[in-house]
């Protein structure tokens, strides 16, 4: 019925609209399992037949010069039958997202309003009907810059969202005004405004969660480019209101967005920036995935640094699409904190949340843990196995937003807090000659937060310089300290240097030289020193190498040393276009000066290889191996893919995957081929057949799954 509706309004839409985008999904799931006790030998059985519709209707047309309308639906139906040990449970799960938007874009304005609905209706066997509802509105406007006045923009968004039986009933608005002006092209004003204003009708009670954010830039080059000065200030007032019988979760603060993938999440080395984890940007991808394009061999580290210690209790992670529950499900996240994220650094295991809520209308994780305070905080889960039931459709899930909160209530803290955030830097480049640069790095934080009289300050110093000897030999170093003070007459002082030298011996070799240290003075002090040698060489044409060496030791805050070893090789071999071999060894050796400690020892093989055969026929087999004591992982990964036509639109492939998972202590192989077929430019067909096995000390899992999956695009 509604496909017929679908059909027929794209047919009227077609005659008028400048575009019109009308396409259908199909898919039908079968599975097959049987749970296997070790102990006892019990085999219990269990079936699953899932058929799902989805529908999605776009129309737009220009109605005026710079003026256009735009409306559609998005329509799902989810029915699924599941049978446990003889009893049969029918769920069905419909999606309805009707909108409607009007936009003006010319040169100088923009305005618009839009609509959209979302409601969706869960309907379970034996259990009453569940029907959650969201409207949206929005209304937007703004202006480009000209040389006399500011870019700004306003938007203000009203979200009325209630659910049947009455369990959420809320109505959240927010304002958001920015402004940015460009004095000259040296400096640059920035300004925003926003307030988040909450009702709860079912509790009465209301948060509003107030902020002003703004920032000057200046930069500019001096004597002929041979001096360079980059300064900004930034300043965050923000205000968040409790009433009375409130409870609610408090954003928090986030300084830096951080990210890495290693199989060892309890130490280094540290996480790398990743600044588009806290751009506010929802919809965007940050370029961490966790679908089936992600690497399930390596663990993802995602995380936040905080700027200073807080309380924190909850993360959600924002992902970029909408993921069917078995999908959400099948995550497990492990969250970390560190007083800080070097190298060297020690992530203590904070909690592992299994299943972790998926919102209803937002796209996001709600993982909840026992509050912790800590500076840096960090989430790990591994991607997507294609054992996991309807990984099929979820090539790819990509992260775009990390936020951070602490649930407080009235009575835990005062109705008003006020927490004010001021940021100074200050960068200074000279270029010596032409063969040294040195610099000078300034960075001072401030943050008070009333009433609790609470005040922190982060002060740091770097000083830096880059030296070329001649064509062969370069170096660089550079010395930072960092004061830490609170208003609990907390302070510490952190050192970090380091130092290093390059030798380009020919075209084909070279090598660095390396020593970086840090010490730390507070109430008790540690130090860590490292030195670390590595060597690139390019053997052949097509054949390269590297060689790592390193040696650290370090003084721990209980007083006692730690020394350790490391070794590290790795090979890339490309005979032909057709072949190419990768392969790596790593030795790991920690050896502690408590006599009744054992050392630690990590061993990690990994080879991986290509093979073109034929134009339309490859082949790809990756292991990888981490011994550990007492422990060995191991990841094999196996595929072939063929075309039998030259165009591509009929693929078939073939997939061999086991993985040790150690976090969860389980072994999962999962074996299967597919066919994929582009049947004209309208019509995609993707089959899959999946046997998978999940093994561990106390079960045995077997399960056998088909999949297949019909597009239609107009």
């Amino acid at each position: 019925m509604l496909a017929a509706a679908l059909l027929f309004a794209a047919g009227i839409g077609a005659v008028q609209a400048d575009n019109l985008n009308l396409n259908g999904e199909f898919l039908y799931t079968t599975t097959d399992g049987k749970v296997t006790l070790k102990d006892t030998g019990r085999e219990t059985s269990s079936n699953l037949s899932r058929f799902d519709q989805r529908y999605n209707l776009d129309i737009s047309k220009e109605i005026y010069p710079y003026l256009t309308i735009a409306g559609g639906s998005y329509y799902e139906l989810d029915k699924s039958v599941s049978t446990n040990e003889g009893q049969e449970f029918d769920i069905r799960d419909e999606r309805v997202q009707p909108f409607i938007d009007l936009n003006l874009n010319n040169p100088m304005y923009q305005a618009g309003v839009s609509y959209r609905n979302s409601t969706l209706n869960e309907d379970i066997t034996d259990l009453p009907t569940n029907r959650s509802s969201r409207d949206q509105y929005t209304a937007v406007m703004g202006m480009n810059s000209t040389e006399l006045l500011p870019k700004w923009n306003f938007s203000f968004t009203r979200l009325d969202t209630t659910s049947n039986p009455v369990t959420l009933n809320q109505e959240a608005d927010t304002y958001n005004f920015s402004a940015q002006y460009d004095f000259w092209r040296q400096l640059t004003v920035d300004y925003e405004y926003t307030l988040n204003d909450t009702k709860d009708f079912l509790r009465d009670s209301e948060t509003k969660d107030q902020t002003h954010f703004g920032h000057i830039d200046y930069a500019k080059n001096f004597l002929d480019d041979r001096l360079s000065l980059n300064t900004g200030y930034r300043i965050r007032y923000n205000t968040f209101d409790i009433s009375n019988n409130a409870t609610t979760e408090e954003p928090l603060l986030r300084f830096a967005g951080l990210s890495s993938q290693d199989n060892t999440p309890e130490d280094g080395p540290a996480l790398a920036s990743t600044q588009t984890l806290i751009d506010g940007n929802t919809t965007a991808s940050t370029g961490l995935d966790l679908g089936l394009g992600g690497d399930e061999s390596t663990l993802t580290n995602i995380g936040l640094d905080f700027g200073f210690p807080t309380d924190v209790d909850q993360i959600q992670l924002w992902v970029d699409r909408r993921l069917s529950t078995a999908i959400a499900n099948a995550f497990t996240w492990s969250v970390y904190s560190s007083p800080d994220n070097l190298d060297g650094s020690t992530w203590t295991l904070v909690a592992s949340v299994a299943q972790a809520p998926f919102g209803t209308f937002d796209n996001r994780f709600e993982i909840r843990f026992p509050a912790v305070h800590t500076r840096f905080i960090k989430v790990v889960t591994r991607p997507l196995l294609p054992a996991t039931p309807d990984a099929s459709q979820y090539a790819n899930i990509f992260v775009t937003e990390m936020e951070a909160f602490i649930t407080k209530t009235s009575e835990q803290s005062a109705q008003n807090t006020t927490t004010v955030y001021h940021n100074y830097n200050l960068n200074l480049q000279s270029r010596l000659g032409k063969q040294t640069i040195v610099g000078y790095n300034l960075l001072h934080s401030r943050q008070t937060q009333d009433p609790l009289q609470a005040e922190r300050t982060m002060l740091t110093n770097d000083v830096f310089m880059n030296h070329i000897f001649n064509s062969t030999y370069s170096s660089s170093a550079n010395v930072q300290r960092t004061d830490n003070n609170n208003s609990y007459q907390q302070t510490s002082v952190d050192y970090s240097y380091g130092a290093s030298l390059r030798a380009a011996w020919l075209a084909t070799l070279n090598q660095a030289l390396t020593y970086s240290g840090r010490s730390v003075f507070e109430d008790q002090n540690a130090t860590q020193d490292s030195v670390f040698l590595r060597t690139n060489a390019i053997l052949y044409k097509g054949w390269s190498m590297f060689l790592d060496l390193g040696y650290g030791w370090d003084k721990l805050a209980d007083g006692t040393r730690d020394t350790s070893k490391m070794l590290r090789s790795g090979t890339s071999l490309t005979p032909s276009e057709k072949l190419t071999l990768n392969s790596s060894y790593s030795y790991k050796l920690i050896e502690p000066s408590e006599p009744d400690t054992e050392s630690q020892v990590e061993t990690q093989y990994d080879i991986q290889g290509f093979f073109l055969l034929f134009p339309n026929l490859s082949l790809f087999a990756k292991m990888n191996v981490v011994e550990r004591s007492q422990r060995s992982d191991t990841f094999q990964n196996y595929s072939i893919n063929w075309s039998p036509f030259p165009q591509g639109d009929l693929q078939f492939s073939f997939l061999y995957s086991e993985v040790l998972r150690p976090e969860t202590d389980q072994i999962e192989r999962v074996i299967g081929p597919s066919a994929r077929w582009t049947i004209g430019r309208h019509i995609l067909m993707n089959v899959y057949f999946t046997q998978s096995e999940t093994e561990d000390t106390i079960q045995k899992s077997e399960s056998r799954s088909m999949n297949m999956d019909v597009k239609l695009l107009f």
